[in-house]
């Protein structure tokens, strides 16, 4: 479990000043809400969907493999080394799926009328068993409402069911932008990590969606997805039959991957990473999104799709390539179906050595493990 004061360094550099009825706790909370919730706040950034595990925060990259679940870096955070669940829902026919955060699993929006908004988010952190009266001020705190002691604020706390387990909701109506604002958020702890459901945004809309949140709650299912065999996850490249390109050197491995090589530096960086899993982890939208959010490219929409995905592969319809470039940098990843499993290839660094890697790449993915 989770200390507080680590609970506190996640949260961010901002003091505030909670009063209890024993003591006085100085905790940081300006990032509470991005971390549970993606953004606890309506309208602050869009949302991604689904399948992978929600990440902590990370600095924005350049050159580093850590923002990209399908390379971690051991200097990954801890939720980003998780391995992925898949999540499933009845959705209600009124409720949007949105674009990508770094935060949550699954995100959607939910207009009504007079441009009325709320959004509905779903976020799996590290376990939090015993801070619910910490996380209930939290949210207290950023909606403009003054803390409560520990007493009261587990009193605030109803039980809710999700998925066909018990969990436990509270809500809260305060201000964003000074407009009225509510917050209706469900915790469900487990050993492996603590998951939230948040329902916010107009207090009129959110209280018309209470039921068709609650029966989302109900519909919600958690596959987890098993831990990868030893052999497979700490396997170096030497034990594939791929076709690899004579100059390329076999890096140190991150998290979840497979293999990992470094291209020569004459003209400047650029690495392979390479991972496979039981799904396409989001589909192709959700990893598009990653992918160009590694280079700071803005995420996209379905329908910009046509446009940037091309097929890689003529024996394997299904194989698809996306290059993408900003500044400096860039990034060629490839999604390549095989056998019920999917594999992620992807080169990322200088765009000079990209463009002189990228033919050796499509090969290299275009080759059988």
């Amino acid at each position: 479990m989770m200390s507080k004061a680590a609970i506190f360094r996640i949260f961010g550099t901002n003091k505030v000043r909670f009063n209890t009825k024993k003591r006085v706790h100085w905790l940081t909370a300006k990032c509470a809400v991005l971390l549970l919730a993606g953004l606890a706040l309506a309208g602050c950034e869009k949302e991604q969907i689904r399948v992978y595990a929600a990440p902590k925060d990370v600095p924005s990259p350049q050159m580093t493999e850590a923002a990209d679940p399908h390379d971690h870096a051991p200097a990954a955070t801890e939720a980003m080394n998780r391995p992925r669940p898949q999540l499933s829902w009845k959705l209600p026919a009124d409720w949007k799926e949105t674009a990508p955060s770094r935060m949550s699993l699954a995100s959607f929006k939910v207009s009504g009328p007079n441009d009325q908004k709320a959004d509905v988010s779903v976020t799996q952190l590290t376990n939090l068993t015993g801070k619910d009266s910490l996380l209930v001020n939290m949210f207290r705190q950023q909606t403009g409402l003054e803390p409560l002691s520990d007493d009261e604020a587990l009193k605030q706390l109803k039980p809710v069911e999700v998925g066909g387990e018990k969990g436990n909701l509270f809500e809260l109506i305060g201000k964003n932008d000074k407009e009225p604002f509510q917050v209706i958020m469900a915790v469900v702890h487990h050993p492996e990590g603590s998951w939230f459901y948040r329902l916010s945004g107009n207090p009129t809309l959110v209280e018309i969606q209470r039921p068709a949140f609650l029966e989302f709650l109900k519909s919600i299912q958690i596959k987890e997805a098993p831990q990868a065999p030893v052999e497979e996850s700490h396997a170096g490249a030497g034990k594939f039959n791929w076709t690899v390109p004579a100059t390329w050197k076999t890096s140190t491995l991150g998290n979840m991957q497979i293999a990992r090589f470094s291209m020569p530096e004459k003209d400047g960086k650029a690495d392979v990473f390479v991972s496979v899993f039981d799904s396409e982890t989001g589909g192709t939208l959700a990893n598009v999104n990653r992918w160009r959010g590694q280079i700071g490219l803005s995420p996209v929409t379905e329908a910009d799709l046509a446009s940037l995905v091309t097929s890689m592969d003529s024996t394997n319809p299904d194989a698809i390539l996306v290059d993408m470039t900003k500044g400096d940098k860039r990034l060629v990843g490839a999604m390549v179906p095989r056998e019920g499993r999917y594999w992620f290839y992807k080169l990322l660094g200088d765009a000079k050595v990209v463009a002189a890697e990228k033919e050796s790449f499509i090969g290299f993915a275009k080759s059988k493990p």
